[in-house]
C-alpha cells in the first residue's frame, strides 16, 4: 500500500479539513432512537434481521441504550474493557534486532507514550467487544516536522453500515446504498469477534440482548407486584345523595391520603384500608438474578470474580474464575495490539520514513501474571542442583526482571559490596586487616604478610593441636554439655576462664573464616 498517496489523498487538498466525517455535524445530523423502549421479542428479531442485511442503526442504538441502562451489564463491560488499561506495553523491535532496529523500536515506543488520549482510545477501541466492530477517526495536524496524529475520535456505530456485496467491509452511512469508503489513514477501524459470524453479528451484546430482554421484563412485573401487594387498598364509600363535587373531594381525599399520609374527606363518606392477598416477590427477584449471572457468564466467563454467593463460591473456583477472565484479557489484548500495530503504528513509521515491511517493530502488551518470585528462584535453585541448565532469557521472561543492557548499572550481591570486594562479613574484614598487620616472631624479626589465609592457617593449625589433641582419648566419656565443660577445665588447669573462653573464641572464629573463604 502506497502509505504516503493514502496520506495526500486523505487531505485531498485541503488542509482546513482533514477529518472526513466533518466534525459532529455529519454524526448527529439524526437524532438517535431508542429501541429499548417497549422492547419486546418481535421488535429485536425485526432490528436483528435488518443489521444482518447491512442496516445496523436501530441495532446500535439498542446496544448503546443496554450498556446505559442496565447498571450490572455496564459494571461487567466496564469490567473487562479497564483490566487492558492496567498493563504495560512497549513497541517491541523485530527478532534478533540490530542497533538501528531497537533504536527505531524506541523512537516509536516514546512517539506513542506521548501521543494525547491513547489510553482513552484504547478504551473507545473496546466497545467493540459489545457491538462487534469500533471506528476511531484520526486528526492529523496541519505542518508538524515528526507525523503523529494529533487527536482520536470516537465515533457511533449507528452512523457506519455494510455493503451488502460485503458485510465485514465497514463504511461511513452515507453516499448512496452502499455507504461512503473510509480514507486510508484517516480511520482507526477495530473488530473484536467475539463470536463467528459477520462484523455486524460478532459482538457480545447479540447474546445478551435476550438476558437484558428478560431482566427488564421481569424488574416491570417486579415493580407491579410490589405497587399492587406492598401498599393496602384504599376505598372509598360515598352515599348516594352525595354529589359529584362531594364525590370527587372523596376521590382526592384517598389520593392524599397514598401520597401525603393524610387528608380531609365530609363527614358523610368513610375510608376503609383493605389488605391484598398475600403474594411472592420471590420469582421475579430470581429471573433478575438468573439474568445477571448470564450476563457475567458471557462478559467475563464466570461469575466468582463477580458474584459471590457465599454457598458454592470456593477459593479454588474463585481462581479458575479468575484464570478464565486472564484468558479474555490475553484475547483482547493481542486483538488490539496488532490492530495497534497494522493501523497506528506501521502509518505513522511510514510517514516519518522509518518503516521496513519485513523488520518492523509491533506494538505489545504485558500480559504476564505476577509470579511468586521466591517460589520462582526456589525452584530455579532445585532444577540447577539436579543438572538442569536454565537459560537467563527464560528466568527474565518468567520473573519479569530485564536483562541489563549496555551502560546500565548492574545490583551486586551485598556481600560483594563491601570494602575489598570479598565474600566475608564485615567483622571478618576487620579481623583479617588486624591479622595481616606486621607479626613478631620469636627472635624478634618483624614479618609483614601479603595474604591473611596462611597466617588464618596456621592459627588454625595451631588451636586444634592445642585444644583437640588433650581431648581425642577422652572426648567419647562426655554425654552432656556440663561434662564437655568438666571436661574442658580438666583438660587445661593452667587455664582461668577468661583464658579458656579465648581460645575458643579464636578456633570458633578461625573455623568460620576458612569456612567462608573455601565456601
Amino acid at each position: 500500500m502506497d502509505i504516503k498517496g493514502a496520506f495526500k489523498r486523505l487531505f485531498n487538498g485541503d488542509k482546513s479539513r482533514p477529518m472526513q466525517s466533518d466534525g459532529d455535524d455529519f454524526l448527529y445530523m439524526d437524532t438517535p432512537d431508542h429501541p429499548s423502549s417497549g422492547l419486546d421479542v418481535n421488535r429485536v428479531y425485526a432490528l436483528f434481521s435488518a443489521a444482518e442485511q447491512g442496516d445496523i442503526q436501530a441495532q446500535s442504538d439498542l446496544f448503546r441504550d443496554m450498556e446505559e441502562r442496565d447498571g450490572h451489564l455496564f459494571a461487567e463491560m466496564a469490567k473487562r474493557k479497564r483490566a487492558l488499561l492496567t498493563l504495560p506495553f512497549r513497541v517491541a523491535p523485530p527478532p534478533d534486532a540490530t542497533d538501528a532496529e531497537k533504536k527505531v523500536a524506541a523512537e516509536a515506543d516514546w512517539w506513542l507514550r506521548n501521543l494525547p488520549g491513547l489510553r482513552e482510545m484504547m478504551m473507545d477501541m473496546l466497545d467493540a467487544i459489545g457491538h462487534g466492530f469500533a471506528c476511531i477517526e484520526l486528526e492529523w495536524p496541519l505542518r508538524s516536522a515528526v507525523w503523529l496524529p494529533a487527536a482520536f475520535h470516537k465515533r457511533q456505530a449507528r452512523v457506519f453500515t455494510m455493503p451488502q456485496a460485503n458485510l465485514d467491509d465497514i463504511r461511513l452511512n452515507r453516499g448512496g446504498s452502499d455507504g461512503e469508503v473510509l480514507e486510508s489513514l484517516g480511520w482507526i477501524v477495530h473488530k473484536h469477534k467475539s463470536k463467528s459470524g459477520p462484523v455486524a453479528q460478532s459482538g457480545l451484546f447479540r447474546v445478551l440482548v435476550w438476558t437484558y430482554l428478560f431482566k427488564n421484563l421481569s424488574a416491570r412485573d417486579w415493580a407491579q407486584f410490589l405497587n399492587l401487594y406492598g401498599l393496602p387498598f384504599r376505598i372509598g364509600k360515598y352515599d348516594s345523595t352525595m354529589t359529584d363535587k362531594e364525590r370527587l373531594r372523596l376521590l382526592q381525599g384517598i389520593r392524599r391520603l397514598a401520597r401525603e399520609g393524610g387528608g380531609i374527606i365530609p363527614n358523610t363518606a368513610s375510608i376503609d384500608l383493605v389488605s391484598p392477598a398475600s403474594g411472592q416477590s420471590a420469582p421475579f427477584l430470581n429471573m433478575v438474578e438468573w439474568c445477571e449471572k448470564v450476563q457475567s457468564k458471557v462478559i467475563l466467563g464466570g461469575t466468582l470474580t463477580s458474584q459471590a454467593d457465599g454457598k458454592t463460591s470456593t477459593n479454588a473456583l474463585g481462581n479458575i474464575h479468575n484464570e478464565v477472565r486472564h484468558d479474555l484479557l490475553v484475547g483482547d489484548a493481542l486483538a488490539v495490539a496488532d490492530t495497534l500495530t497494522h493501523q497506528l503504528l506501521w502509518p505513522i513509521l511510514a510517514l516519518n520514513g522509518r518503516y521496513n515491511p519485513e523488520r518492523a517493530p509491533r506494538f505489545e502488551f504485558d500480559t504476564r501474571e505476577p509470579v511468586d518470585l521466591g517460589v520462582l528462584m526456589d525452584v530455579v535453585i532445585k532444577a540447577q542442583a539436579t543438572g538442569f541448565n536454565i537459560t537467563e532469557q527464560w528466568l527474565s521472561d518468567k520473573s519479569g526482571i530485564p536483562l541489563p543492557q549496555d551502560g546500565q548499572t548492574i545490583l551486586k550481591p551485598i556481600t560483594r559490596q563491601l570494602p575489598g570486594d570479598a565474600a566475608l562479613s564485615q567483622a571478618v574484614q576487620m579481623r583479617l586487616a588486624a591479622l595481616s598487620a606486621p607479626q613478631t616472631t620469636a627472635d624478634g624479626v618483624q614479618l609483614q604478610l601479603d595474604a591473611a589465609p596462611q597466617l588464618l592457617a596456621a592459627q588454625a593449625s595451631a588451636a586444634a593441636e592445642t585444644m583437640l589433641r588433650p581431648l581425642i582419648d577422652r572426648v567419647k566419656a562426655a554425654r552432656t554439655p556440663d561434662d564437655v565443660y568438666e571436661l574442658l577445665a580438666a583438660s587445661y588447669p593452667g587455664m582461668d576462664d577468661f583464658a579458656l573462653r579465648e581460645l575458643v573464641g579464636q578456633a570458633i572464629f578461625v573455623a568460620d573464616v576458612m569456612g567462608q573463604q573455601h565456601g
